[in-house]
């Protein structure tokens, strides 16, 4: 062989492993910015926690998490973008109920719960049945008490239908015997300016935006009482055995990529431990709850089974 071939071989050999370098280099993730879509208004519960984890995610990844709001459904939308998307950069940041809740009581969605995955859980979501301070409504016992209540139905406000503060109110009137009629907002900056303005007498809202607000707090849909709301009885110390916590964190498209996921909860990890989230979740009155993306998927599939059980008994279909 003359020594021309040799060197033509050994460039050729060179350049090949260069290339293959190269594509490596190029496939590596994240190459790009992350998207993170929030399924709800910019301002609201979610919306704060979203931003505060997009800044150790960008810190954790070197990529900058955008944090887009594509609100509205209840949260369906943002997941169906999300579900459908085709590269490993476009995730998701909530709670929960668009894969767990609106399943079972619509059946027109663009996605299947199946469609993603859980990456990590990093909140659970805390709400209550508040009023104005001006309101005729002193009491849980007034709620109760409204001739409206044995008629026509109180109205109250939810965050969209289908998510949990309309199912906890769906679940408070199956227990109460009260009747109760929903107006859904777009999430809770706007309906809790129609609680400001007396456009609206009654909602259910996260705690923390309530507290933010200075709404009184009629009853908490959770198992005992808050330390950070201490005066606010739970609905089931006041006769009415309602739950309704929301759970939620980071999800994906399924199939991304193990290297990607891997990496996304060691970002998680750290992001629940970083004092801009932990101090994101007090001042909206959220927990701070970690589990990794095997637990957390389990945690998905029992919510599903319970909540199924719960709107079959309540006979809530959207279409």
């Amino acid at each position: 062989m003359t020594s021309k071939l040799i060197r033509r071989l050994a460039f050729k050999l060179m350049t090949g492993t260069s290339l293959a370098l190269f594509s490596y280099s190029a496939m590596a993730w994240p190459n790009k910015p992350i998207q993170l879509l929030v399924g709800f208004p910019a301002g609201g519960s979610v919306d704060v926690l979203a931003r505060a984890f997009s800044e150790v995610l960008s810190r954790q990844l070197g990529q900058n998490a955008v944090v887009i709001n594509r609100d509205g459904a209840g949260g369906t939308i943002a997941t169906g973008v999300v579900a459908k998307a085709d590269d490993a950069h476009t995730l998701m940041f909530g709670p929960a109920g668009p894969l767990v809740l609106q399943p079972h009581i619509k059946t027109s969605l663009p996605y299947k719960p199946s469609d993603m995955i859980g990456i990590c859980q990093t909140f659970v979501n805390n709400y209550a049945l508040v009023t104005p301070q001006g309101s005729k409504y002193r009491s849980l016992r007034d709620v109760l008490n409204d001739p409206d209540a044995k008629g026509a139905g109180v109205t109250y406000g939810a965050g969209g239908i289908g998510t949990m503060p309309h199912i906890g109110a769906v679940m408070f009137s199956q227990q109460s015997g009260a009747a109760m009629r929903v107006v859904p907002y777009r999430g809770d900056p706007p309906m809790t300016l129609a609680l400001k303005s007396g456009e609206l007498q009654l909602a259910v809202l996260s705690v923390g935006a309530a507290q933010a607000q200075g709404f009184r707090i009629l009853g908490v849909f959770t198992p005992s009482r808050l330390t950070e709301a201490p005066d606010a009885p739970t609905m089931t110390e006041q006769g009415v055995p309602v739950v309704a916590q929301v759970f939620g964190g980071l999800f994906a498209p399924k199939g991304l990529p193990a290297e990607a996921i891997k990496s996304l909860q060691g970002a998680c990890q750290e992001a629940v431990r970083s004092e801009r989230y932990v101090s994101a979740t007090k001042a909206s009155q959220q927990e701070v709850l970690y589990r990794g993306s095997e637990v957390f998927s389990k945690a998905l599939a029992t919510e599903y089974e319970a909540m199924g059980q719960t709107l079959r008994k309540a006979d809530l279909k959207l279409d």
